[in-house]
């Protein structure tokens, strides 16, 4: 990753710097909840179901904890006391301000709905709410947040709630068109803002209505009350605004809406979701607390880069055609789809062509045009979707865009261009975009469109590979380059003019090679060994635990004084007794005592309201030879000398470790990995990375991170002794040795190769720079070969590699090596 930008924007400038100092802090001033919240999401090691990593990216982790900070330690209802509790200049306060509401300027594809469903999460554990009203735009917007919150899917999908609270998330999921009956005592309601308000024939013009048809009728305007009612009801509601550039204006029914919600019962906070949060201006919201750049997105590699196509000595004509005074550009934009389309025909993806045009009738010349090439010839394989020049869909269009945006990022995909207006201005972020030919100018007064068209194509295809060199090349349009060049002094886009020549990197692919199967590297499943959980902490209690460890009227209590001596004659001038020199409060005590078990036995603060019943009676009933009351000055004094302190963490971080540590029996069930199964991925040769052509590997080529990895490829390559080899990682093998690390978290040991020689199989790691968890997945990695040595019966064994040792001689064999370090 990058360095992070810094925001010009003074909210988000005076938020980045104390937040960066909170999280170094250990959040503090936040709730325990909070917290066990931030550690687990952003701390813990996370797979999915089907065994992938998954790392929450750091956009949407510094706009969650900069939400959670004006919240819970700035603790701010309104703009005005966000200024001022940051030092800026104090607004005058709309008249829409009178709630919170904070505005999160996120770069397309940055995952604005992720940091919508840690929101939710945050809010519903802390019982700041229990109700949530999330808002679409349009019906394309809805049908792609549907895929993550109906159902609540996404809460499934993602480690967005800590294992030990699953049973306590209890919320009801109601979209746009069912009842707005809730049967639970927590709800989310998913709606397109149309279903909010009734629409008059006088507002057709609003940008944010959509060509749905006539005036609803009696039936459906039924169902509009009593949904309003529904949302009425709902204390604290948390209004979430997807595509939020939309609700710009006071006087839009949007915010009178929400202004309306508020008023019968007090909003906890409004949240705004935009690329783009301007008014039709050009200003930006006033209430942005995260400035998210493209630039910084396409730096951290969790969007496409975009490139612009420069076309050099195209002759201008005068033409109504579009296709006679753009045709260069378009048979620029189909070779590069061309090129894009065979590096990636083994890859499994589908690149799709996306073409702009000025109105229908343009739209409609140019699909007949690229019909005509054999590419594109076919019923399905051009698809029109007609839209005004606002970039709503007509009525007649609707439910087809509907359709192919949620066909368009599938295998069986029948598109291959899309010919559009201007497509939307959200809704269309589909993954499988590569090449876009803009063909009409961009004059919005706004100054958004540059963004909202790239926007179009950036969201990456393989979105959990940082590494992925995925690439957005846009064909220079006559009237482009002024209009990206102050978008990107403006916006921040980060967009780079280069030659149509070199716009597309292709990059490698790595697949298995048919012809190399007798090189296949397998490697057991095993299951269970050493775990770590905090679920048998339920079991934890007084009885087992030492009894009467100490005497409580010989322990002495604990009254520090204050002594000042003479430092030249070192005579005594004055003693006296320091006032409350102790936790003088059992609830201080029982705090600050059960904090300091849970951090050395490495459980989270999650735990805490568990724990502090326990260490209570075992104080009051336990600890000495006879039962105390810990609401006593005497025994506070007492419980307060370090000695006691000392016993009382020992004591229990030794029961907790006992419980939490658990040594499961090793199962092997036959499940096997193996090498030969790797489904084609692209690999990018950016930085040092290189893809080796070597013979004793499965695959066609084999990807390496560095220049020492490349040297040992080439070795084991090289040598007589070894039969076959891969490069481990999360892309090839998926090998993983499961860890407890240095503060008790579990984590996933990922080793460099896997190596088969004839009488054992290797697990090989290349040592590079050392971490403090080292040792951990050392003596885990030895662990594994031994049990899969004895369920297997095959040998197993771990070998690390020094890489001065390498490269200071020359090695003939393997064994050689082994001997080495074994």
């Amino acid at each position: 990753m990058q360095n992070k930008q810094a925001s010009n924007l003074p909210l988000v400038g005076a938020l980045q710097k104390l937040t960066g100092e909170w999280r170094k802090n250990g959040y503090k001033d936040t709730t325990d909840k909070t917290k066990r919240l931030l550690k687990f999401w952003f701390k813990e090691e996370h797979e999915l179901a089907d065994g992938t990593s998954f790392k929450f990216w750091n956009c949407q982790r510094e706009a969650i904890e900069t939400l959670i900070y004006c919240h819970e330690v700035l603790k701010t209802s309104n703009l005005y006391e966000l200024n001022r509790a940051l030092g800026e200049p104090l607004p005058a306060i709309p008249a829409g301000f009178i709630w919170p509401k904070y505005a999160f300027k996120m770069a397309t594809g940055s995952g604005k709905t992720m940091i919508m469903a840690l929101a939710i999460v945050w809010a519903y554990f802390n019982n700041y709410t229990k109700n949530f009203l999330i808002i679409a735009p349009n019906l394309i917007v809805l049908d792609r947040l549907g895929t993550d919150f109906v159902d609540g899917k996404i809460f499934n999908k993602y480690p967005l709630i800590p294992p030990e609270w699953k049973s306590d998330f209890q919320m009801d999921f109601i979209g746009a068109d069912d009842p707005p009956n809730s049967k639970k005592s927590s709800v989310l309601f998913l709606t397109n803002i149309q279903k909010l308000y009734e629409r008059e024939e006088k507002e057709a013009e609003n940008p944010v209505q959509k060509l749905l048809g006539r005036k609803p009728s009696d039936e459906i305007k039924i169902s509009l009350e009593k949904r309003r009612e529904a949302l009425a009801k709902l204390e604290k509601l948390m209004v979430i605004n997807d595509e939020a550039h939309h609700v710009h204006d006071e006087d839009l029914e949007w915010n009178k809406t929400i202004d309306w919600l508020n008023n019968r019962n007090d909003l906890l906070m409004q949240l705004d979701f935009s690329a783009t949060p301007k008014d039709q201006k050009g200003r930006l919201y006033p209430h942005i607390i995260t400035d998210y750049h493209l630039s910084q997105a396409i730096n951290d590699r969790i969007v496409k880069r975009a490139k612009i196509a420069q076309l050099e000595d195209v002759p201008e004509i005068e033409s109504d055609n579009p296709v006679e005074k753009y045709q260069t550009h378009i048979n620029a934009g189909i070779d590069q789809w061309k090129e894009i389309h065979k590096n990636m025909a083994d890859k499994g993806k589908k690149p799709v062509l996306f073409i702009m045009a000025e109105n229908t009738t343009h739209a409609d010349r140019v699909a007949e045009y690229i019909r005509t090439f054999p590419d594109f010839q076919g019923d399905r394989q051009v698809l029109v979707i007609h839209t005004d020049k606002k970039g709503e869909i007509t009525k007649k269009e609707l439910e087809a865009a509907r359709v192919a945006a949620k066909e368009i990022d599938e295998d069986n995909n029948p598109y291959r261009a899309i010919v559009s207006v201007l497509m939307l201005r959200e809704g269309w972020d589909v993954k499988n975009v590569v090449v876009i030919i803009p063909l009409r100018p961009y004059t919005a007064k706004a100054n958004i469109l540059p963004e909202q068209t790239i926007g179009r194509g950036l969201r990456k295809m393989w979105p959990q590979d940082p590494e992925a060199n995925e690439q957005l090349i846009i064909i220079e349009h006559p009237a482009f380059r002024d209009v990206i060049e102050q978008a990107n002094r403006e916006q921040n886009l980060g967009l780079t003019f280069v030659r149509l020549d070199d716009a597309y990197e292709p990059s490698k692919t790595i697949k298995v090679d048919e012809n190399k199967l007798e090189y296949d590297i397998e490697a057991p499943i095993l299951s269970g060994g050493l775990t770590h959980s905090v679920k048998p902490l339920e079991k934890l209690s007084v009885a087992g635990l030492p009894v009467k460890q100490l005497s409580f009227h010989n322990l002495r209590p604990l009254d520090p004084k204050i002594r000042k001596i003479d430092l030249l004659t070192k005579e005594l001038e004055e003693e006296k007794l320091l006032e409350f020199p102790y936790a003088n409060q059992p609830e201080m005590y029982l705090a600050s005592i059960t904090r300091a078990i849970l951090k050395k036995s490495r459980v989270t603060t999650a735990q805490f309201e568990k724990i502090v019943p326990i260490v209570r009676e075992y104080i009051e009933d336990h600890l000495f030879d006879k039962k105390v009351n810990i609401k006593a000055e005497e025994t506070l004094k007492k419980i307060n000398n370090p000695i006691v302190l000392t016993i009382i963490i020992k004591i229990f971080v030794d029961a907790i470790n006992l419980l939490t540590a658990i040594e499961e029996e090793v199962i092997w069930a036959k499940d096997l990995l193996r090498a030969s199964v790797i489904k084609p991925f692209p690999w990018s040769l950016t930085g040092r990375r290189q893809a080796l052509d070597v013979k004793k590997t499965v695959l066609n080529l084999l990807p390496v991170e560095n220049d020492f990895e490349a040297k040992i490829a080439i070795f084991l390559d090289r040598v007589e002794d070894i039969l076959a080899f891969i490069k481990n990682e999360t892309r090839t093998l998926k090998f993983k040795i499961p860890y407890i690390d240095s503060e008790g978290f579990m984590r996933h040991y990922i080793p460099d190769f896997i190596v088969k020689t004839k009488d054992v199989n290797w697990i090989v790691e290349t040592k590079g720079q050392e971490d403090v968890d080292v040792q951990y997945k050392d003596k885990r990695a030895k662990e594994w070969c031994e049990f899969a040595t004895k369920l297997t019966r095959q040998n197993w064994d771990y070998l690390k590699i020094d890489q001065k040792d390498f490269e200071g001689r020359v090695w003939q064999r393997f064994s050689d090596l082994t001997e080495q370090y074994l």
